[in-house]
């Protein structure tokens, strides 16, 4: 039996001695270090400065979106959830007027991705902007540090200004001629200016933003654009004090494909094998976990990239620049053009090479039996539009709560009393049940009571209907 064996491996199988390594792979990639030879074939990849250009351009998904929107290629559902989400205690009105539409997709578990927007002018002030109430700060030798502070005595109420420090990185514009939503929402405000707000202080019933980062729509070929305007601290961009304005919230979105997010979400309901990196989702190995909430979120949610506050430092996925066309605010055409790009003579243009093919049958038909399944994913970018807090930063658990803004649980059982906060949102896991926390009752409910009516926190309602979110563009 023994020679036997010996012959079979000598001449079957070639075993190798027990006593030496099996080799180098070849592997795609480089080896970092010297000892195994630079250059060489490894187990690590390292995108050259081109490649990371590439990746990260956003050239590339405006124009993807400009395609979804034209309906070259991909083209989206026109199915949307128009939904009036109220609060407690809120700013002005109490009420965000939101849409979240529908992108089918062959790589969301649902079979579809959520953009959520707050639609402009969902947060308006009551009285109109006037020029004596602003002052503009530009004594900084650093211009990053020039602001214009708003005195809003008079105009909100102290408890009002004090739910402003959950919009803190959101964009404030001069498109409304009076406080009615949405009949005083002036269409196509050429000249427009939107700044950033940096803080809300009760103390001197003041708002501050950021003056040197100002953001408006500019025309162009007839066409309105929503571009970043230049600045000049001698002639700032400030808003329209003419008394005929009021200042109201810019269009706010979020897309909860992982492009956007920065993250991904588990695929609770339709796992597609063993394979699935996200049927229990792991820290990505070049990201350390950066607060309590993220590891104990480990296996239903994992983030390889952290969102900024700010709106304006954002990157935008293709699913959000398509529906800024269809809110009549594109972003006028970006500079990093993909180098493939640079000997293209159609460059610009949508064209084969440049678009995305349209989604087989199959991929739609996933789509339709898969979407609506849970509001895990609804949830999430619905709750970042209207101002919550997706990911805090501290260990909530044990009460410690260092962002001001509510925030959004995804917990299997309802979260402790002891836990949460006015405002605060929970969509249990893996359902379609969301609601709101009353700190006066101590618990967590459906309704919210407005002047002594009970409403649903959660509305959805009919587009076009008596009191639904309308897009003005």
């Amino acid at each position: 039996m023994g020679k036997g064996l010996g012959t079979l491996g000598q001449k079957g199988f070639d075993f190798k001695p027990m006593n030496k390594g099996v080799g180098s792979s070849r592997s795609k990639g480089l080896y970092p270090t010297k000892a195994t030879g630079a250059g060489q074939y490894g187990t690590a990849y390292f995108r050259t400065v081109l490649e990371n250009y590439n990746r990260v351009s956003d050239y590339k998904r405006w124009q993807l979106g400009q395609a979804y929107y034209f309906g070259t290629g991909r083209t989206w559902d026109d199915l949307a959830y128009y939904s009036n989400s109220r609060f407690i205690t809120g700013a002005v009105s109490g009420v965000s007027k939101d849409i979240v539409t529908m992108f089918p997709s062959a790589d969301s578990p649902e079979g579809a991705w959520y953009v959520g927007q707050r639609t402009r002018g969902s947060i308006i002030l009551p009285q109109p902007i006037s020029a004596s109430a602003i002052t503009t700060n530009t004594s900084d030798p650093d211009p990053a540090n020039h602001t214009l502070t708003y005195d809003v005595t008079g105009v909100l109420t102290t408890a009002q200004l004090g739910i402003f420090s959950i919009f803190i990185g959101e964009q404030f514009e001069d498109t409304c001629s009076g406080p009615n939503y949405p009949d005083d929402i002036i269409e196509k405000p050429e000249g427009s200016v939107a700044l950033t707000l940096l803080s809300a202080n009760t103390g001197s019933m003041t708002l501050v933003f950021d003056l040197s980062k100002a953001y408006g729509r500019v025309k162009y070929n007839n066409t309105i654009y929503w571009k970043k305007l230049d600045y000049s601290p001698s002639s700032p961009n400030i808003w329209n004090t003419s008394g005929t304005r009021h200042l109201c919230s810019s269009t706010k979105m979020f897309c909860c494909c992982p492009d956007h997010l920065g993250g991904a979400l588990a695929n609770l309901e339709f796992p597609k094998g063993e394979a699935d990196q996200d049927k229990f989702p792991l820290p990505n190995v070049q990201r350390d976990v950066r607060s309590a909430w993220e590891s104990q979120g480990v296996g239903y949610y994992r983030q390889w990239r952290s969102l900024p506050r700010r709106i304006d430092e954002r990157r935008e996925c293709k699913h959000m620049h398509a529906m800024r066309w269809e809110c009549g605010i594109p972003w006028y055409e970006p500079s990093d053009v993909p180098t493939q790009y640079f000997d293209d003579e159609t460059r610009g243009l949508l064209t084969d090479s440049t678009i995305e093919k349209p989604y087989a049958d199959d991929v739609y038909d996933s789509y339709n039996s898969k979407h609506r399944i849970n509001f895990d994913r609804y949830a999430l970018s619905l709750a970042e539009v209207v101002g919550l807090e997706l990911f805090p930063p501290s260990d909530v658990r044990d009460g410690i709560r260092s962002d001001q803004r509510p925030m959004l649980w995804n917990d299997s059982d309802e979260p402790l009393a002891s836990w949460c906060r006015q405002n605060d949102w929970w969509c249990r896991r893996g359902t379609q049940e969301i609601k709101i926390f009353n700190s006066a009752n101590q618990k967590f409910e459906s309704t919210v009571n407005i002047g002594g009516v009970d409403y649903p926190m959660i509305e959805i309602v009919k587009a076009g209907s008596i009191g639904a979110p309308v897009i003005v563009p």
